[in-house]
């Protein structure tokens, strides 16, 4: 069966933040304020010609990237940019036809330089951005390793995943053109992914200890094998320490980049969904979520302050960052849920749909938890759960927001619908059992 694809949060409709975030007045106004804080900075500029005219292009180093997230390539570069801590700007280009500016011309990805030169070609981009920004962080190669290194392990991908695939943006090399692969095609690109990891033993990086272009460049693909194989093959772990521990030592290496795990990474539940989209279905497996680890431990708090912490315009904490997000682009998100006529019992229920008043109060009532309103949580009801899982429903990682962020609003529209099912027990004089089959 083919989705449609969903549509993006993405949509400031200019209200001020604080108008959202400190309306219900809860007892966390001091997380309301720092939310609020967080919005008033000065954002990067993200520009979306699908929702807003573009008229010209921006002036400066300027990233023009496919819109969704979906597109392997675009990541390459925008990943470059982050670990390079540069400050860019981007427009969102739909690979798809629709919104097109009219004077943008070609594929994607592409970057605009200071003087208003244009490149395409991933990782040629990368390669100068090394060249056009000495003094950030060196990729191509880093310290210690050597540029024929670097290049050996970028040129070897090609030789290691399935000749006979195809490159799509939504299911990169997973499908032949005229349909699936066989699991032995994908365990011998494992296999040859795990040699060349191999050869340096001082890892986990493809060319030694420090991340180079040869991981920018196969991060995004080895990033959708992780959790796209699992869902076509029941037992294909890429990340498998015990038949792949290279492999499973580099995924858990990338996991601890803040640029790449607070930001560019996509999500196992993003990247199951956009699989069914490609028309070949999958196994029913459910996909590899592993890559990101509970919020609550120490580590995932470092890494978050790692990554927001020389970034004025990102939240505090993962919670504080998703709910940023709603807050900047509620109009698109209300507008949504009132389009698709949600009511109480969720999407095309027969009782009557939620009105704007209702759709903005329970926006609020999620921010206020994801701030950490406990009252607010525990008195949200149904329009809170509803308005949570239409949310997580329609997110798309990276595209709307990081894996920690929407880790977090997945967190919660699980415990808001827990919520409501014993809440529901409760008045119907039912006892959950503590294990439904």
């Amino acid at each position: 069966m083919r989705h449609k694809e969903p549509n993006p949060l993405s949509l400031d409709d200019g209200l001020s933040a604080s108008s959202m975030l400190l309306a219900r007045g809860h007892s966390c106004r001091g997380a309301f304020s720092s939310a609020s804080d967080i919005l008033a900075a000065e954002q990067p500029t993200l520009l979306d010609p699908v929702l807003a005219p573009c008229p010209a292009s921006p002036s400066g180093l300027t990233l023009f990237r496919e819109r969704h997230g979906w597109c392997p390539y675009s990541e390459k570069v925008w990943l470059a940019l982050e670990l390079k801590g540069l400050a860019y700007k981007t427009v969102l280009i739909d690979n798809m036809g629709g919104g097109r500016p009219d004077w943008y011309r070609g594929q994607t990805p592409q970057i605009q330089w200071a003087d208003g030169r244009t490149q395409g070609e991933s990782m040629d981009i990368v390669k100068a951005l090394d060249a056009e920004y000495p003094a950030s962080r060196p990729l191509y190669p880093p310290e210690g390793a050597s540029m024929s290194s670097v290049a050996q392990m970028i040129s070897a991908f090609r030789q290691s995943f399935p000749s006979n695939a195809r490159p799509s943006s939504r299911a990169a090399y997973l499908f032949s053109y005229s349909g699936p692969l066989s699991r032995s095609d994908f365990e011998k690109a494992l296999d040859a992914t795990e040699k060349l990891l191999a050869q340096h033993d001082e890892g986990p990086f493809f060319v030694g200890r420090e991340l180079s272009a040869a991981d920018v460049s196969w991060a995004p693909f080895l990033e959708r094998y992780a959790a796209q194989l699992p869902c076509l093959h029941d037992g294909l772990l890429p990340r498998d320490a015990s038949r792949w521990p290279r492999l499973a030592e580099w995924y858990a290496a990338m996991d601890e980049v803040p640029e790449y795990a607070c930001r560019v990474k996509g999500d196992g539940e993003s990247w199951g969904r956009v699989l069914t989209m490609q028309g070949y279905g999958n196994a029913g497996n459910a996909p590899q979520t592993t890559g990101y680890r509970q919020s609550t431990g120490a580590g995932a708090v470092d890494l978050w302050e790692a990554y927001a912490g020389h970034r004025p315009h990102v939240a505090p904490s993962p919670a504080e960052e998703a709910a940023a997000r709603i807050v900047s682009n509620r109009a698109a998100i209300a507008a949504d849920a009132l389009a698709r006529k949600m009511g109480a019992g969720g999407h095309g229920a027969s009782k009557a749909p939620y009105t704007a008043d209702q759709v903005d109060e329970g926006l609020r009532t999620v921010v206020g938890c994801l701030l950490g309103d406990e009252e607010g949580k525990a008195g949200g009801g149904g329009l809170a759960a509803s308005l949570a899982s239409h949310l997580v429903g329609r997110m798309c990682v990276p595209r709307d927001m990081g894996t920690p962020a929407g880790f977090e609003l997945r967190r919660l529209a699980r415990e808001l619908g827990a919520e409501e099912e014993q809440g529901d027990a409760a008045s119907s004089g039912l006892r959950k059992s503590p294990k439904c089959d």
